[in-house]
């Protein structure tokens, strides 16, 4: 392969499917060439069944022991789940890639307003729609159909699941994530690293560390 246009750091095949959908819908048609570097040997990646093939899009899957890297190649982060977070300290370790080596990847028919401040290696899915003035921290993941309101922060490495709705003027702190379908009021504060289970409605703040569930939420556990 050629000097790739893009690096995919990281290999879960759900998000590297959901990386080539976005690109594809950025530039209907065009081809790109992709070099996917996984940290992990194959045999220990069970992700690897599912296939994430997409038209026009040739990609080469390498171990990262087997990898030349060479400069001014864009990266996209190949996780949108929990091992994010690893997978940026591996890279960053080993190579010294940066945050700033990371570029966004948005669904062409997401919304993001032109006064949005983002951080690096944000990943937008089909269909979801940041409000204005919103504030989205390094490394955050919107999967499809979430909605984000005006004045909301989201800090690095939150995860907002399949049609969340988080509420205008909320403040979720670093590594929280949102499960599939829940809804958060406004002006609601919830604390670093904590998860909301799938379906709730979180009405008021929950501190850092929990996990929450149900409509209200509440405090279930706090996470070991």
């Amino acid at each position: 392969m050629n000097k790739p246009d893009f690096y995919i750091l990281g290999q879960s095949n759900f998000a590297v499917a959901m990386l080539l959908d976005n690109l594809a819908s950025q530039r209907p048609g065009a081809e790109f060439n992709i070099q996917i570097v996984s940290n992990l040997p194959a045999a220990q990646n069970d992700s690897r069944q599912y296939p994430y093939e997409v038209p026009g899009i040739r990609c080469e899957e390498i171990f990262y022991e087997d990898w030349q890297m060479q400069a001014a190649v864009p990266c996209l982060l190949g996780s949108v789940g929990k091992s994010r977070a690893a997978i940026v300290a591996f890279f960053a370790k080993n190579y010294g890639i940066r945050a700033e080596d990371y570029v966004p990847s948005i669904h062409a028919s997401a919304y993001c307003p032109p006064n949005l401040v983002r951080g690096h290696g944000l990943y937008v899915g089909p269909l979801s729609v940041i409000g204005p003035h919103a504030q989205l921290g390094s490394f955050v993941a919107i999967n499809r159909k979430v909605s984000v309101g005006h004045h909301t922060i989201l800090e690095d490495f939150v995860g907002l699941n399949p049609g969340v709705d988080v509420a205008g003027c909320c403040h979720l702190e670093p590594g929280v994530v949102i499960g599939a379908g829940a809804t958060v009021l406004d002006q609601v504060k919830i604390g670093a690293g904590s998860i909301i289970g799938a379906g709730s409605v979180v009405t008021k703040d929950i501190p850092a560390g929990v996990v929450a569930y149900g409509a209200p939420a509440k405090v279930i556990r706090e996470i070991g």
